[in-house]
């Protein structure tokens, strides 16, 4: 999602943010605990 959605959504966009929504994105439909993400993220 290009970080101009995200702002027109009102969200504020930061590196960790964009870090977690392309952990996000790469799953898919799958449903991922934080858990799993933070696994993601410090791999």
């Amino acid at each position: 999602m290009p970080q101009k959605d995200l702002k027109n959504a009102g969200l504020k966009v930061t590196l960790p943010r964009l870090k977690v929504l392309e952990v996000l994105e790469d799953e898919g439909p799958h449903h991922l605990s934080a858990e799993d993400v933070y696994r993601k993220l410090i791999a």
